[in-house]
């Protein structure tokens, strides 16, 4: 299990970001977008190999980036479910999507996977492009919430 301990990173310190669960389906351009939004990409992404068979490759990449502010532990990353880890990383609640507590604690109201796309694409201005066939799916859950009124 990723260790989140520690305080965050400086924002502007480097800091080596693990992008998971990529299901080898991203390419190298479409992980840089997307981390882009978040901060400077300081290095080339390293490919990880399985643990238990060091000649496989994973779908686990790292990279060295100067965050200007922090990364969500999940992002929506051209259709797929986007795994995102790094040292101090803030936490993020699994209830609101919000950083700074966890679920067990939450007093928000729930929002779901789509409503945080949603939340992404129009608070934080993320381009159409990098979420791939999640805006399809926004959009028809937008339209069948739109008819039951």
């Amino acid at each position: 299990m990723y260790e989140q301990a520690g305080p965050p990173p400086i924002l502007g310190d480097p800091i080596a970001v693990t992008i998971k669960r990529t299901a080898f389906a991203l390419t190298e351009e479409q992980i840089f977008n997307w981390l882009r939004l978040y901060g400077t990409i300081e290095s080339v992404i390293i490919h990880k190999f399985h643990q238990e068979l060091p000649t496989v490759k994973d779908d686990h990449m790292e990279i060295v980036m100067k965050l200007r502010r922090h990364i969500p532990s999940t992002l929506p990353a051209h259709g797929k479910k986007v795994l995102i880890q790094y040292k101090g990383q803030k936490i993020q609640c699994s209830k609101c999507y919000a950083f700074g507590h966890t679920r067990r604690y939450c007093t928000s109201n729930t929002v779901n996977w789509l409503g945080f796309i949603k939340k992404l694409k129009e608070e934080e201005n993320v381009p159409d492009s990098y979420f791939g066939v999640w805006l399809e799916y926004l959009r028809a859950h937008e339209a069948v919430v739109a008819s039951e009124f």
